[in-house]
Protein backbone atom coordinates (compact mmCIF):
# COMPACT_ATOMS: atom_id res chain seq x y z
CA UNK A 1 0.00 0.00 0.00
CA UNK A 2 1.19 3.50 -0.74
CA UNK A 3 2.92 4.70 2.38
CA UNK A 4 6.25 6.46 2.22
CA UNK A 5 8.91 7.13 4.80
CA UNK A 6 8.16 9.66 7.53
CA UNK A 7 10.17 12.58 8.73
CA UNK A 8 10.32 12.72 12.49
CA UNK A 9 9.80 15.78 14.62
CA UNK A 10 12.38 17.45 16.78
CA UNK A 11 10.35 16.87 19.94
CA UNK A 12 10.79 13.12 19.74
CA UNK A 13 13.68 11.34 21.50
CA UNK A 14 16.22 9.54 19.32
CA UNK A 15 14.47 10.75 16.19
CA UNK A 16 15.36 9.35 12.78
CA UNK A 17 14.70 10.85 9.37
CA UNK A 18 12.65 7.84 8.27
CA UNK A 19 11.28 4.75 9.93
CA UNK A 20 13.34 2.16 8.09
CA UNK A 21 11.81 -0.70 10.06
CA UNK A 22 8.38 0.16 8.67
CA UNK A 23 9.83 0.26 5.16
CA UNK A 24 11.25 -3.24 5.55
CA UNK A 25 7.94 -4.43 6.99
CA UNK A 26 6.08 -3.07 3.96
CA UNK A 27 8.16 -5.31 1.73
CA UNK A 28 7.49 -8.31 3.96
CA UNK A 29 3.75 -7.59 3.94
CA UNK A 30 3.74 -7.39 0.14
CA UNK A 31 5.60 -10.71 -0.07
CA UNK A 32 3.00 -12.30 2.20
CA UNK A 33 0.19 -11.24 -0.13
CA UNK A 34 2.07 -12.58 -3.16
CA UNK A 35 2.55 -15.94 -1.42
CA UNK A 36 -1.17 -16.05 -0.59
CA UNK A 37 -2.15 -15.59 -4.23
CA UNK A 38 0.53 -17.98 -5.46
CA UNK A 39 -0.98 -20.64 -3.20
CA UNK A 40 -4.34 -20.07 -4.88
CA UNK A 41 -2.81 -20.49 -8.35
CA UNK A 42 -1.06 -23.74 -7.40
CA UNK A 43 -4.14 -25.14 -5.67
CA UNK A 44 -6.36 -24.24 -8.61
CA UNK A 45 -4.26 -25.22 -11.62
CA UNK A 46 -1.55 -27.69 -10.60
CA UNK A 47 -2.69 -31.32 -10.93
CA UNK A 48 -0.62 -32.47 -7.94
CA UNK A 49 -1.28 -31.55 -4.33
CA UNK A 50 1.02 -28.97 -2.74
CA UNK A 51 1.97 -29.66 0.87
CA UNK A 52 2.30 -25.93 1.62
CA UNK A 53 -0.54 -24.51 -0.44
CA UNK A 54 -2.74 -27.45 0.52
CA UNK A 55 -2.78 -26.34 4.15
CA UNK A 56 -5.59 -23.81 4.20
CA UNK A 57 -4.38 -22.01 7.30
CA UNK A 58 -0.90 -21.52 5.87
CA UNK A 59 -2.19 -20.56 2.42
CA UNK A 60 -4.50 -17.92 3.88
CA UNK A 61 -1.87 -16.56 6.28
CA UNK A 62 -0.34 -14.43 3.54
CA UNK A 63 -3.54 -12.41 3.35
CA UNK A 64 -2.52 -11.01 6.73
CA UNK A 65 -0.10 -8.78 4.85
CA UNK A 66 -3.08 -6.55 4.10
CA UNK A 67 -3.77 -6.12 7.82
CA UNK A 68 -0.14 -5.07 8.32
CA UNK A 69 -0.47 -2.57 5.47
CA UNK A 70 -3.58 -1.03 7.03
CA UNK A 71 -1.82 -0.46 10.34
CA UNK A 72 1.23 1.03 8.60
CA UNK A 73 -1.08 3.41 6.71
CA UNK A 74 -2.50 4.64 9.99
CA UNK A 75 1.00 5.32 11.32
CA UNK A 76 2.20 7.09 8.20
CA UNK A 77 -0.82 9.31 7.68
CA UNK A 78 -1.17 10.36 11.32
CA UNK A 79 2.53 11.03 11.82
CA UNK A 80 3.04 12.84 8.52
CA UNK A 81 -0.07 14.98 9.06
CA UNK A 82 0.71 16.03 12.62
CA UNK A 83 1.95 19.51 11.57
CA UNK A 84 -0.87 20.25 9.12
CA UNK A 85 -2.92 23.23 10.36
CA UNK A 86 -6.72 23.21 10.41
CA UNK A 87 -8.61 24.64 7.45
CA UNK A 88 -10.04 23.68 4.10
CA UNK A 89 -6.97 24.66 2.02
CA UNK A 90 -4.65 22.45 4.09
CA UNK A 91 -7.16 19.60 4.07
CA UNK A 92 -7.57 19.91 0.30
CA UNK A 93 -3.81 19.77 -0.21
CA UNK A 94 -3.59 16.69 2.01
CA UNK A 95 -6.37 14.95 0.06
CA UNK A 96 -4.85 15.83 -3.33
CA UNK A 97 -1.45 14.47 -2.29
CA UNK A 98 -2.98 11.19 -1.18
CA UNK A 99 -4.97 10.89 -4.42
CA UNK A 100 -1.86 11.56 -6.53
CA UNK A 101 0.04 8.96 -4.53
CA UNK A 102 -2.57 6.20 -4.71
CA UNK A 103 -4.67 6.44 -7.84
CA UNK A 104 -2.34 6.99 -10.85
CA UNK A 105 -0.37 3.73 -10.44
CA UNK A 106 -3.60 1.89 -9.73
CA UNK A 107 -5.16 3.35 -12.88
CA UNK A 108 -2.17 2.25 -14.98
CA UNK A 109 -2.39 -1.37 -13.83
CA UNK A 110 -6.18 -1.36 -14.16
CA UNK A 111 -5.82 -0.10 -17.73
CA UNK A 112 -3.30 -2.85 -18.45
CA UNK A 113 -5.75 -5.45 -17.18
CA UNK A 114 -8.55 -4.00 -19.32
CA UNK A 115 -6.26 -4.16 -22.33
CA UNK A 116 -5.63 -7.85 -21.69
CA UNK A 117 -9.38 -8.41 -21.49
CA UNK A 118 -9.98 -6.41 -24.67
CA UNK A 119 -7.55 -8.47 -26.74
CA UNK A 120 -8.86 -11.70 -25.26
CA UNK A 121 -5.68 -12.71 -23.43
CA UNK A 122 -7.11 -12.81 -19.91
CA UNK A 123 -10.24 -12.39 -17.82
CA UNK A 124 -12.40 -13.48 -20.75
CA UNK A 125 -15.11 -14.60 -18.33
CA UNK A 126 -15.55 -11.08 -16.91
CA UNK A 127 -18.59 -8.97 -17.87
CA UNK A 128 -17.09 -5.52 -18.41
CA UNK A 129 -19.53 -2.60 -18.39
CA UNK A 130 -19.09 1.15 -18.31
CA UNK A 131 -20.43 1.19 -14.75
CA UNK A 132 -17.89 -1.40 -13.64
CA UNK A 133 -15.02 0.48 -15.26
CA UNK A 134 -16.03 3.83 -13.74
CA UNK A 135 -16.64 2.41 -10.27
CA UNK A 136 -13.35 0.48 -10.39
CA UNK A 137 -11.37 3.58 -11.30
CA UNK A 138 -13.05 5.50 -8.46
CA UNK A 139 -12.73 2.56 -6.01
CA UNK A 140 -16.49 2.47 -5.38
CA UNK A 141 -17.91 -1.01 -4.63
CA UNK A 142 -20.00 -2.16 -7.61
CA UNK A 143 -21.29 -5.57 -8.75
CA UNK A 144 -18.62 -7.36 -10.76
CA UNK A 145 -20.14 -10.29 -12.65
CA UNK A 146 -18.63 -13.18 -14.55
CA UNK A 147 -20.23 -15.15 -17.36
CA UNK A 148 -21.00 -18.03 -14.97
CA UNK A 149 -23.00 -15.71 -12.68
CA UNK A 150 -20.46 -15.16 -9.90
CA UNK A 151 -20.78 -11.70 -8.33
CA UNK A 152 -18.33 -9.78 -6.15
CA UNK A 153 -17.89 -6.15 -5.21
CA UNK A 154 -14.17 -5.94 -5.88
CA UNK A 155 -12.87 -3.65 -8.63
CA UNK A 156 -11.62 -4.98 -11.96
CA UNK A 157 -8.10 -5.18 -10.53
CA UNK A 158 -9.17 -7.40 -7.68
CA UNK A 159 -6.54 -6.32 -5.15
CA UNK A 160 -7.91 -2.78 -5.40
CA UNK A 161 -10.56 -3.66 -2.79
CA UNK A 162 -8.09 -2.67 -0.08
CA UNK A 163 -7.64 0.76 -1.66
CA UNK A 164 -11.33 1.44 -1.07
CA UNK A 165 -10.57 1.18 2.66
CA UNK A 166 -7.48 3.34 2.22
CA UNK A 167 -9.38 6.10 0.46
CA UNK A 168 -12.16 6.03 3.03
CA UNK A 169 -9.60 6.38 5.81
CA UNK A 170 -7.97 9.29 3.96
CA UNK A 171 -11.39 10.94 3.55
CA UNK A 172 -12.07 10.75 7.29
CA UNK A 173 -8.62 12.20 8.04
CA UNK A 174 -9.24 14.99 5.51
CA UNK A 175 -12.43 16.02 7.32
CA UNK A 176 -10.65 15.99 10.68
CA UNK A 177 -7.80 18.11 9.30
CA UNK A 178 -10.29 20.60 7.86
CA UNK A 179 -11.91 21.20 11.23
CA UNK A 180 -9.21 20.44 13.79
CA UNK A 181 -5.82 20.02 12.10
CA UNK A 182 -3.50 17.05 11.69
CA UNK A 183 -2.59 16.81 15.35
CA UNK A 184 -6.20 15.94 16.17
CA UNK A 185 -6.40 12.87 13.95
CA UNK A 186 -5.88 11.00 17.19
CA UNK A 187 -8.33 10.48 18.87
CA UNK A 188 -10.98 11.99 16.55
CA UNK A 189 -10.49 9.35 13.87
CA UNK A 190 -11.76 6.72 16.29
CA UNK A 191 -14.87 8.77 17.08
CA UNK A 192 -15.54 9.61 13.42
CA UNK A 193 -15.21 6.04 12.20
CA UNK A 194 -17.35 4.85 15.09
CA UNK A 195 -20.16 7.30 14.31
CA UNK A 196 -20.19 6.43 10.60
CA UNK A 197 -20.13 2.71 11.41
CA UNK A 198 -23.05 3.08 13.82
CA UNK A 199 -25.13 5.09 11.36
CA UNK A 200 -24.36 2.68 8.52
CA UNK A 201 -25.22 -0.38 10.60
CA UNK A 202 -28.47 1.19 11.73
CA UNK A 203 -29.60 2.38 8.31
CA UNK A 204 -28.17 -0.15 5.87
CA UNK A 205 -27.10 -3.06 8.04
CA UNK A 206 -23.65 -4.47 8.74
CA UNK A 207 -24.08 -7.08 6.00
CA UNK A 208 -24.81 -4.47 3.29
CA UNK A 209 -22.26 -3.39 0.71
CA UNK A 210 -21.84 -0.06 2.50
CA UNK A 211 -21.54 -1.81 5.85
CA UNK A 212 -18.81 -4.04 4.43
CA UNK A 213 -16.59 -0.96 4.19
CA UNK A 214 -17.94 1.72 6.51
CA UNK A 215 -18.58 -0.64 9.43
CA UNK A 216 -15.76 -3.11 8.82
CA UNK A 217 -13.63 -4.25 11.78
CA UNK A 218 -10.61 -3.80 9.48
CA UNK A 219 -10.86 -0.06 10.10
CA UNK A 220 -9.65 -0.73 13.65
CA UNK A 221 -6.26 -1.58 12.15
CA UNK A 222 -5.96 1.95 10.76
CA UNK A 223 -6.97 3.34 14.15
CA UNK A 224 -4.32 1.21 15.84
CA UNK A 225 -1.73 2.66 13.48
CA UNK A 226 -2.86 6.20 14.36
CA UNK A 227 -2.45 5.35 18.05
CA UNK A 228 1.07 4.00 17.37
CA UNK A 229 1.94 7.25 15.59
CA UNK A 230 0.83 9.17 18.67
CA UNK A 231 2.39 7.05 21.40
CA UNK A 232 5.22 4.97 19.86
CA UNK A 233 6.61 6.58 16.70
CA UNK A 234 10.00 8.18 17.10
CA UNK A 235 10.98 6.20 20.19
CA UNK A 236 13.74 3.59 20.32
CA UNK A 237 13.43 0.48 22.51
CA UNK A 238 14.97 -2.55 20.76
CA UNK A 239 14.26 -5.08 23.52
CA UNK A 240 10.60 -4.17 23.69
CA UNK A 241 10.47 -4.09 19.91
CA UNK A 242 11.87 -7.58 19.50
CA UNK A 243 9.55 -8.90 22.20
CA UNK A 244 6.58 -7.52 20.25
CA UNK A 245 7.84 -8.99 16.99
CA UNK A 246 8.35 -12.44 18.53
CA UNK A 247 4.88 -12.33 20.07
CA UNK A 248 3.44 -11.33 16.68
CA UNK A 249 5.22 -14.19 14.91
CA UNK A 250 3.85 -16.63 17.50
CA UNK A 251 0.27 -15.46 16.88
CA UNK A 252 0.70 -15.56 13.11
CA UNK A 253 2.11 -19.09 13.40
CA UNK A 254 -0.85 -20.12 15.56
CA UNK A 255 -3.26 -18.70 12.99
CA UNK A 256 -1.79 -21.05 10.37
CA UNK A 257 -3.26 -23.97 12.33
CA UNK A 258 -6.76 -22.45 12.16
CA UNK A 259 -8.80 -23.26 9.07
CA UNK A 260 -11.03 -20.17 9.26
CA UNK A 261 -8.67 -17.44 10.49
CA UNK A 262 -9.95 -15.22 7.66
CA UNK A 263 -13.31 -15.03 9.42
CA UNK A 264 -11.68 -13.44 12.47
CA UNK A 265 -8.76 -11.75 10.74
CA UNK A 266 -8.59 -8.75 13.05
CA UNK A 267 -7.93 -11.18 15.91
CA UNK A 268 -5.55 -13.54 14.13
CA UNK A 269 -3.78 -11.11 11.79
CA UNK A 270 -4.74 -7.58 12.87
CA UNK A 271 -3.47 -7.81 16.45
CA UNK A 272 -0.12 -9.43 15.56
CA UNK A 273 0.11 -6.99 12.65
CA UNK A 274 -0.11 -4.10 15.08
CA UNK A 275 2.58 -5.74 17.24
CA UNK A 276 4.83 -6.10 14.19
CA UNK A 277 4.38 -2.45 13.29
CA UNK A 278 5.02 -1.34 16.87
CA UNK A 279 8.14 -3.49 17.08
CA UNK A 280 9.42 -2.19 13.75
CA UNK A 281 9.00 1.39 14.99
CA UNK A 282 11.04 0.71 18.11
CA UNK A 283 14.01 -1.03 16.46
CA UNK A 284 16.55 1.12 14.55
CA UNK A 285 17.69 -0.22 11.18
CA UNK A 286 21.10 0.45 9.63
CA UNK A 287 20.19 1.71 6.16
CA UNK A 288 23.85 1.49 5.06
CA UNK A 289 23.90 -2.31 5.21
CA UNK A 290 23.78 -3.88 1.75
CA UNK A 291 21.20 -6.44 2.86
CA UNK A 292 19.06 -3.75 4.43
CA UNK A 293 19.29 -1.61 1.31
CA UNK A 294 17.82 -4.49 -0.69
CA UNK A 295 15.05 -4.95 1.87
CA UNK A 296 14.39 -1.22 1.88
CA UNK A 297 14.04 -1.25 -1.90
CA UNK A 298 11.36 -3.94 -1.73
CA UNK A 299 9.63 -1.79 0.88
CA UNK A 300 9.80 1.20 -1.45
CA UNK A 301 8.37 -0.93 -4.27
CA UNK A 302 5.75 -2.65 -2.08
CA UNK A 303 2.79 -0.77 -3.59
CA UNK A 304 3.94 -1.70 -7.08
CA UNK A 305 4.43 -5.31 -5.98
CA UNK A 306 0.90 -5.31 -4.63
CA UNK A 307 -0.61 -3.90 -7.83
CA UNK A 308 1.53 -5.77 -10.36
CA UNK A 309 1.79 -9.31 -8.98
CA UNK A 310 -1.72 -10.36 -10.15
CA UNK A 311 -0.35 -10.22 -13.71
CA UNK A 312 2.33 -12.75 -12.76
CA UNK A 313 -0.40 -14.95 -11.30
CA UNK A 314 -2.38 -14.61 -14.55
CA UNK A 315 0.61 -15.78 -16.56
CA UNK A 316 1.29 -18.67 -14.19
CA UNK A 317 -2.33 -19.78 -14.29
CA UNK A 318 -2.42 -19.76 -18.09
CA UNK A 319 0.84 -21.70 -18.28
CA UNK A 320 -0.45 -24.41 -15.93
CA UNK A 321 -3.83 -24.59 -17.71
CA UNK A 322 -1.96 -25.41 -20.91
CA UNK A 323 -0.21 -28.32 -19.18
CA UNK A 324 3.18 -26.61 -19.03
CA UNK A 325 5.38 -26.92 -15.92
CA UNK A 326 2.95 -29.43 -14.41
CA UNK A 327 5.83 -31.88 -14.05
CA UNK A 328 7.53 -29.47 -11.64
CA UNK A 329 6.75 -30.41 -8.02
CA UNK A 330 3.99 -28.05 -6.82
CA UNK A 331 5.83 -26.82 -3.75
CA UNK A 332 8.95 -26.01 -5.75
CA UNK A 333 6.80 -24.20 -8.31
CA UNK A 334 5.03 -22.33 -5.51
CA UNK A 335 8.32 -20.99 -4.16
CA UNK A 336 9.60 -20.15 -7.65
CA UNK A 337 6.36 -18.36 -8.58
CA UNK A 338 6.39 -16.36 -5.33
CA UNK A 339 9.99 -15.20 -5.80
CA UNK A 340 9.62 -14.39 -9.50
CA UNK A 341 6.37 -12.51 -8.89
CA UNK A 342 7.94 -10.42 -6.12
CA UNK A 343 11.11 -9.59 -8.06
CA UNK A 344 9.37 -9.03 -11.39
CA UNK A 345 6.68 -6.84 -9.85
CA UNK A 346 9.26 -4.85 -7.91
CA UNK A 347 11.21 -4.14 -11.09
CA UNK A 348 8.12 -2.58 -12.64
CA UNK A 349 8.51 0.18 -10.04
CA UNK A 350 11.15 1.64 -12.34
CA UNK A 351 8.70 2.06 -15.23
CA UNK A 352 5.39 2.86 -13.50
CA UNK A 353 5.24 4.04 -9.91
CA UNK A 354 8.66 5.70 -9.66
CA UNK A 355 8.29 7.85 -12.81
CA UNK A 356 4.70 8.74 -11.85
CA UNK A 357 5.79 9.95 -8.44
CA UNK A 358 8.55 12.08 -9.95
CA UNK A 359 6.11 13.52 -12.49
CA UNK A 360 3.13 14.21 -10.22
CA UNK A 361 4.86 14.96 -6.92
CA UNK A 362 8.27 16.33 -7.98
CA UNK A 363 8.96 18.21 -4.73
CA UNK A 364 7.85 15.50 -2.33
CA UNK A 365 9.97 13.25 -0.14
CA UNK A 366 8.66 10.23 -2.05
CA UNK A 367 9.86 11.81 -5.31
CA UNK A 368 13.33 12.22 -3.82
CA UNK A 369 13.18 8.58 -2.75
CA UNK A 370 12.10 7.55 -6.26
CA UNK A 371 14.95 9.50 -7.82
CA UNK A 372 17.43 7.84 -5.48
CA UNK A 373 16.08 4.34 -6.18
CA UNK A 374 15.89 4.78 -9.95
CA UNK A 375 19.30 6.44 -10.03
CA UNK A 376 20.81 3.54 -8.13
Amino acid sequence: MPTGGIQTGGDRPAARMTFEGLQVLRGIAAAMVVFHHACWVINTYHPARSVLAGQRGLAELGAGGVDIFFCISGVVIAYAARAIPPGLPAAGTFALRRILRVLPPYWVFTAALLLLWLVGVGFKELRVTLGLVASSLLLIPYPKQTLDGHVSYHPILDVGWTLTFEMYFYAICTVIIAFAGGRRIWPWVLAALGVVAAVTTTTAGAASVAGGVLASPLLLEFVAGVALARFVAGRVAPRAGWAMILAAIAVFAASATVSDAMQARVLWWGIPGVLLVAGSLLIPIDARSRTNRVLLFFGTASYTIYLAHPFAMLVAGNVLKRGLLTDVPPDALLMLLTVLAIVGSALSYFVVEGPLIRLLKPRSRTAAEARAVIGA
